[in-house]
């Protein structure tokens, strides 16, 4: 069989234009499996034709219409015509470029003030279209500019791209964003008042740049949760000039004011709570990630469980076993001293244990070390421990900072870390997390 393709498009004026794009052959007798349906290098050149012949009607029918003067309904002359290249998603192509002369109309001499109009300045500022610019900033944020670069290429009839092109659009859009959110006035829904809101916080590094002689540059992430709205950010206090006042704006537009009490989860690093404080301007209510305490507790049982397990063990095993049974359950009802000192006592009977077992003896000291661990976390984290069976249980209030962890697995580790192996410098890294909508926009 023979498919032809023939578009035709009808103007505003009514007219009409057909243009044939071409046919397909596929004979039925000389078809292999491969051959079934439109393959890809055939849908390409459809694209290319397809798109050609759009552009250049719209060219046609934004000319005949920018001819006609606003003012006394005439027809401005045309000035010449300049050959542009214009860049879409479907492919790189050369159009003519009608500029039209400026009309008398509105000066009371023959002489016209101001050079010719070019209507397609207006669409295409830049030589290329939104959704192409949209879409490589989309890409780049998400891959290496290079691999950016030449994804588009494998599935469409799009031009070759060069990767610092990606990089540049990029860059631009992240500082476009960035440059609406510290002038854009707050709106009177981010002045009402709401509900609490609470933040999650979590750090991540990233490899930095040979010439920041530093190995690797500290990312914070997180996400602000209040009623039935959350928004995530990302930045680095190196780049930005001032993190507490960028962090202070995601707030407010979440409904915060300077009456409501925010609180902040976080794994414990002094300078994550403190970058809150910074932004609100007062105290912040800290709690102390449950997961993390969790995990060392685990490491305090196993420990425990291997010492018990040795044959050479000569100690009392209720002595040892019952403290690191219990030590969950008094840190999760807030017990936090008691906790200590089951602690201490389990640290001073692991040091009385007397044996010529070489395996035990190590087994031991595991344990002493699981415990000062514990123990020196507890101890430097004190007042950010609460009863967490009463929040998590009764009042059904986050305890976790598995949220910000999230944010650093999309904003961090899928664009900087893993396989990647690309290195940032503190601008770049602070502008990619904000180059994508989802990350800075109320979800």
């Amino acid at each position: 069989m023979e498919v032809r393709i023939i578009v035709e498009t009808i103007f505003e004026n009514g007219t009409t234009k057909r243009h044939r794009l071409g046919r397909l052959s596929r004979p039925f007798r000389r078809t292999q499996p491969e051959g079934f349906g439109l393959l890809l290098e055939d849908a390409k050149s459809i694209l290319g034709q397809l798109q050609n012949v759009i552009l250049l009607d719209q060219i046609e029918e934004i000319f005949e219409a920018s001819r006609i003067c606003p003012d006394c309904d005439g027809v401005r002359a045309i000035h010449d015509y300049r050959s542009r290249v214009l860049e879409t998603f479907f492919g790189r192509f050369q159009v003519k470029a009608p500029r039209i002369r400026r009309c008398v109309c509105n000066t009371k001499s023959d002489v016209v003030l101001g050079g010719p109009l070019s209507p397609l300045a207006h669409f295409f500022s830049d030589r290329s279209t939104p959704e192409l610019r949209h879409l490589q900033a989309e890409f780049g944020a998400r891959h290496s500019f290079r691999e950016a670069a030449r994804m588009p290429k494998t599935f469409l009839p799009c031009a070759k791209q060069v990767n610092t092109s990606v990089r540049k659009r990029l860059g631009k859009v992240a500082k476009d964003i960035d440059d609406i959110q510290q002038t854009e006035p707050l709106g009177a829904a981010a002045l009402e008042d709401a509900s609490a809101l609470t933040v999650f916080l979590d750090g991540a590094q990233i490899r930095c740049k040979p010439e920041y002689l530093k190995r690797h540059l500290d990312v914070v992430v997180g996400k602000i949760v209040g009623h039935n709205k959350c928004r995530r950010f990302g930045l680095v206090q190196q780049a930005v000039l001032s993190p507490a006042s960028q962090l202070r704006q995601d707030l407010c537009a979440l409904g915060w004011d300077h009456r409501q009490t925010v609180t902040v989860i976080s794994d414990g690093e002094p300078a994550l709570p403190k970058l809150v404080r910074d932004a609100v301007g007062g105290r912040v209510r800290h709690i102390l990630d449950w997961w993390h305490i969790s995990m060392r507790i685990q490491h305090v049982e196993n420990a425990v469980k291997g010492l018990l397990q040795i044959r050479g063990f000569s100690g009392i095993p209720v002595l040892f076993k019952r403290p690191a049974e219990t030590l969950r359950w008094y840190l999760w009802h807030g017990k936090a001293l008691t906790a200590t000192t089951s602690l201490q006592w389990l640290m001073v009977d692991c040091a009385r244990l007397a044996t010529d077992d070489r395996v035990a003896t190590e087994a031991a000291r595991r344990v002493q070390a699981r415990c000062r661990d514990l123990y020196s976390y507890i101890a430097s984290n004190m007042d950010n421990l609460i009863d967490y069976g009463q929040r998590y249980r009764s009042r059904g209030l986050p305890i976790y900072s598995s949220r910000a962890e999230g944010c650093v697995d999309d904003i961090g580790n899928t664009r900087m870390g893993k396989r990647r192996r690309m290195r940032w410098s503190p601008r770049g890294a602070h502008r990619w997390p904000l180059s994508v909508p989802p990350y800075s926009t109320v979800v």
